[in-house]
């Protein structure tokens, strides 16, 4: 019933006071409680625990999709332009996974350097 009514707190002490204030409050009553021995406790840092998982898998997949995107639009513009000067590719190496994807697009489109820099 302690391990409740501290969850509890911790959800709405969330509310009201700053993250720092609350972490130094309720590790002390963990410390005195030992909530990691509870069910709800290991139940709800499971469930971050996935979470965390779960996000890191989807950045790690959001990353390679633009790295994909990325070496292809490199891909295609030296064979396009058979000499891309080394500013471009650094340009193109910072930008986002939309503006890659609108040079792919718009990649028969482009015929110059020039026309190039408008996506950059």
């Amino acid at each position: 019933e302690k391990q409740k009514a501290l969850l509890r707190a911790e959800i709405f002490a969330g509310l009201l006071y700053e993250e720092q204030v609350i972490e130094m409050i309720f590790r002390e009553v963990e410390n005195m409680l030992d909530l990691e021995q509870s069910a709800g406790y290991r139940r709800i840092f499971n469930k971050g625990l996935e979470k965390g998982i779960e996000k890191g898998i989807e950045k790690g997949m959001e990353k390679g999709r633009r790295e994909t995107l990325r070496e292809n639009v490199l891909k295609l513009l030296y064979r396009k332009f058979k000499k891309l000067p080394a500013p471009y590719a650094e340009k193109i190496k910072t930008l986002d996974e939309y503006a890659l994807g609108m040079i792919l697009d718009n990649i028969f489109e482009i015929n110059s350097l020039s026309e190039l820099e408008e996506y950059l």
